[in-house]
């Protein structure tokens, strides 16, 4: 009896201890697998966040390289350059080159439209005169442009400076200062800077020969004045041309005289026949400016054995032309 009753006891306690542990044994497995869920929500929320920053980077990488590719596949957009109506003098130089004798030639040149208007004769060659000096003179205030001359530095035995010479190079057709400063730069030299600078090839400035075609181009060159960019000199520059002082032959006497309502920015180039009826050489190159229509053009006379007045006959013809063209 007294064993039965201690093994039921024992019994009893042996059941009673492994309800306890299944209980024990419960919560812990509870524990273990809210711990689990939450270790899983936490690593999923990481994960989801990573996702997210990550699809956002490649999100906004995508609208960079879309906005990159439109922008390569955008077709840049054209400038509409609206040019002003064309005049042609062509009958105007013929007209005037029918009637006119002497050996001459014309180029009339459209500085807006950036083409030839009226032209005669224009790849004849010429012996220069005082033309020469306009290659001279733009070489001359490259040097000073790029500090390669002084400005103040004196030019030679003439009694004027650098700067004051290429003013009267151009200013006054017997100042000594276009043949200083031709042998400073050196002859040879310019003809190499003409043909490699100024890409001009049919001209030798050496040996006073040129033709209106390159004369043109030299104009042309003056009026764009790429090299020069201090305004001073492009001041002193246009001055030149545009302000001459009269003297026994007035040197505006030909193509300027024949214009009333533009402004002529000129060179002239000339040999005086002793005789008083026409001139060995007679030669106009001219930048007109009609200030009122902002319309540029440049006029280009050469000539052999022609009277100025000729000349001057073929600028107001141009300017007769041009009033009656410009607003039709």
């Amino acid at each position: 009896m007294v064993s039965r009753k201690t093994n039921k006891r024992k019994t009893i306690k042996s059941k009673s201890g492994l309800e306890l542990n299944s209980k024990n044994k419960s919560k812990i497995s509870f524990k273990f697998i809210f711990c689990f869920v939450l270790i899983g929500i936490a690593i999923a929320g990481l994960v989801f966040l990573a996702l997210s920053f990550i699809f956002k980077k490649d999100t906004e990488i995508i609208a960079d390289n879309t906005e990159i590719v439109e922008k390569k596949d955008e077709e840049p957009e054209e400038e509409i350059v609206v040019l002003p109506p064309k005049i042609d003098f062509q009958s105007i130089v013929d007209d005037w080159a029918n009637t006119t004798g002497g050996v001459k030639s014309v180029l009339i040149y459209d500085l807006e439209r950036d083409e030839i208007v009226g032209e005669y004769n224009p790849g004849e060659s010429y012996n220069t005169a005082s033309l020469y000096k306009l290659f001279v003179v733009y070489e001359g205030y490259r040097r000073i442009q790029v500090g390669e001359w002084q400005p103040d530095e004196m030019a030679g035995s003439t009694g004027c400076t650098v700067l004051k010479c290429l003013d009267l190079a151009i200013r006054e057709s017997y100042s000594p200062c276009a043949e200083t400063l031709w042998s400073k730069i050196g002859r040879v030299e310019l003809d190499n800077i003409i043909t490699n600078d100024f890409h001009i090839t049919d001209s030798s400035i050496s040996n006073l020969i040129s033709n209106p075609r390159d004369i043109l181009s030299m104009l042309k060159i003056f009026y764009s004045h790429d090299d020069i960019k201090d305004e001073s000199l492009i001041t002193q520059m246009k001055d030149s041309f545009l302000i001459q002082p009269p003297t026994t032959y007035n040197w505006r006497q030909g193509l300027p005289s024949g214009f009333t309502q533009a402004k002529v920015y000129n060179k002239v180039g000339w040999d005086y026949n002793p005789d008083g009826k026409y001139w060995n050489i007679y030669h106009d190159a001219a930048i007109v400016e009609f200030p009122d229509s902002n319309r540029h053009y440049i006029v280009v006379v050469m000539s052999n054995r022609l009277p100025f007045q000729n000349i001057r006959q073929l600028g107001a013809n141009i300017e007769k032309h041009f009033i009656a063209n410009y607003n039709q």
